[in-house]
């Protein structure tokens, strides 16, 4: 069984890592150095993207185990295996390559530097000042004399790992698999000439660059050995049972519609979709309980990745529970049709809303006028609506229809629609209710301190020389009309009569002076007033006060 497949990239890699170890005997020069980091750099980068593969062919493996844990058992238990010995071996690997940069450095690990194993995994080429030299890693790798160094342990561990990775498949299959991670038979030189063994072939005289990018080479072909045996072990499981690749929690409900009191009662599991199959469902409507019989006159839905979306449209139902049954079909992994029948009921009811206004039965122009919306049986976010003047508005306190300003002067009513939203984004008109728009009633305007009768002391408006706007108490809205323009009536010694104008809501100081003069029970004429309403400009009834 082949493992990972080379990519253009990999086997450059390959080729370069040749390339470079014939190079070594010749000359260590500063370009051949700088190339085996960057050989070594993708090396690295390569075993990272195979560990993610191989971890998530364990993830995989663990979600067939969750779903059918009596069939998989075994085979779990042998991945689980497999990835203990594999984790162990790449485990010394490391320690064989850290010791041995340990050994070149004359690193002291836990001393005043602060060096420590878990430091060195952070450690590149780039960071190691004596990559090119040959001599220590050879005595730590090859050994001395009759003193044998790390590399023979590392030879036997290999093949121990290989072995014991083939161990679990047949012997009869063992031929097919192509793990690598070989360390007998002859080793050839660039000279022409027999090395003495594998270690002194890899590692006598080998420049510390080499020996590190030697080493994450035999970590990449033990991850490739890893996934395919880990591979073998899932394939090997039933071929005909299915095999899912997504695993979720499912909630159905008994109905989606509860009244207030009630109890809302769902079941809840896990369900498990194989997305590369696309199931077929039949279904009839008025039935309790599939028969085969019906398939010929049944609605088909076809799927997709595993799931069936299933609609029934009710445009031509009348308000009422209705049943229906069907199957669902499925191919199994050798091909077969397999079907689950299902059944269940739904009930239809006739779309209705209901749009009020809290205050008043109008709404009034310049103000937020206060409405409620609701539909039975509906939630507040699967509801929308349209309004054919102004904006409605969502507020803390519920809903509000504003924005009617002089935007809104061409007409007397307006519409609020309400839809119910579906899926897909798809909308279902409720119902509508039309309003009549009107202007808010013209304010009152006063004069601060004035009694009811009008009444007011010369001190009372010399203290507050304003006209200021109120709505009427019937009213229950607020607006901020402001007088902009009015005029008071004045009187001559003669009796005669003349107007002081004000462009403004304050009186001027003529009208003060004129007001100080006035003899107590005199009338005080205000008129030609203007306020500023939502609409505009409007003229209001005159203010007569009477000085006390």
């Amino acid at each position: 069984m082949a493992g990972f497949k080379e990519t253009p990239r990999q086997k450059m890699i390959g080729m370069m890592y040749l390339v470079l170890t014939a190079m070594l005997a010749l000359n260590v020069s500063k370009e051949i150095l700088e190339a085996f980091k960057v050989v070594n750099e993708s090396l690295v980068s390569t075993n990272e993207n195979f560990t993610k593969k191989v971890n998530g062919l364990y993830s995989d493996f663990e979600k067939q185990f969750n779903l059918n844990q009596k069939k998989v058992a075994p085979y779990w238990e042998n991945a689980q295996k497999v990835q203990k010995i594999s984790n162990e071996f790449i485990s010394y690997l490391d320690s064989v390559k850290y010791n041995t940069i340990i050994h070149t450095e004359g690193i002291e690990v836990g001393g005043e530097d602060g060096i420590t194993y878990d430091s060195l995994k952070k450690i590149t080429l780039r960071d190691i000042r004596q990559i090119d030299n040959f001599s220590k890693p050879t005595h730590y790798l090859v050994g001395v004399e009759a003193l044998r160094g790390e590399g023979y342990r590392l030879q036997e561990r290999m093949a121990k790992y290989r072995e014991d990775l083939l161990s679990f498949v047949p012997e009869e299959k063992r031929s097919s698999f192509n793990i690598g991670l070989t360390t007998d038979g002859k080793y050839i030189n660039t000279d022409g000439s027999v090395t003495k063994d594998w270690v002194y072939y890899n590692f006598y005289h080998t420049i510390l660059a080499a020996d590190i990018t030697i080493m994450n080479k035999i970590s990449a072909e033990a991850k490739n050995a890893e996934f395919d045996i880990v591979n073998y072990l899932a394939s090997d499981i039933d071929a005909k049972d299915f095999k899912f690749s997504k695993i979720e929690a499912k909630i159905v409900a008994n109905t989606a519609f509860v009244f207030q009191g009630d109890e809302y009662k769902a079941q809840v599991f896990v369900a498990a979709v194989d997305e590369k199959n696309n199931p077929l469902v039949e279904y009839k409507l008025g039935v309790d309980t599939w028969h085969d019989e019906f398939s010929a006159g049944a609605v088909k839905i076809s799927g997709d990745s595993g799931i069936v979306n299933m609609s029934i449209s009710t445009k031509s139902l009348s308000p009422k529970e209705y049943t229906f049954a069907g199957r669902i079909i499925i191919k199994n992994p050798s091909g077969e049709d397999q079907s689950y029948p299902f059944s269940n009921r739904f009930t239809v009811a006739e779309p209705s809303a209901n749009v009020s206004a809290s205050k008043m039965n109008v709404f009034y122009r310049g103000v937020d006028n206060p409405i409620k919306i609701s539909a039975s049986g509906i939630p507040d976010h699967r509801i929308d609506y349209n309004i054919t003047a102004g904006q409605i508005q969502k507020t803390n306190a519920g809903f509000v229809v504003n924005n009617l300003g002089r935007n809104t002067l061409s007409t007397n009513e307006l519409t609020i629609t309400v839809f119910a939203l579906g899926e897909n984004k798809s909308r279902t008109k409720l119902g509508e209710q039309v309003f009549r728009l009107k202007e808010l009633p013209d304010p009152l305007v006063l004069i601060r301190g004035m009694d009811g009768d009008g009444g007011v002391a010369k001190g009372q408006i010399l203290a507050n020389p304003y006209l200021i706007c109120a709505l009427p108490e019937y009213v229950n809205f607020e607006y901020p009309f402001e007088v902009n323009a009015f005029s008071m009536t004045a009187y001559k010694t003669n009796g005669e009569s003349y107007d002081l104008p004000a462009n403004s809501a304050k009186l001027t100081p003529e009208m003060e002076k004129y007001i100080q003069g006035a003899r107590k029970g005199a009338d005080v004429v205000f008129k030609n007033i203007k306020v500023k309403g939502p609409t505009g400009d409007r003229k209001v009834p005159a203010l007569v006060l009477t000085l006390k």
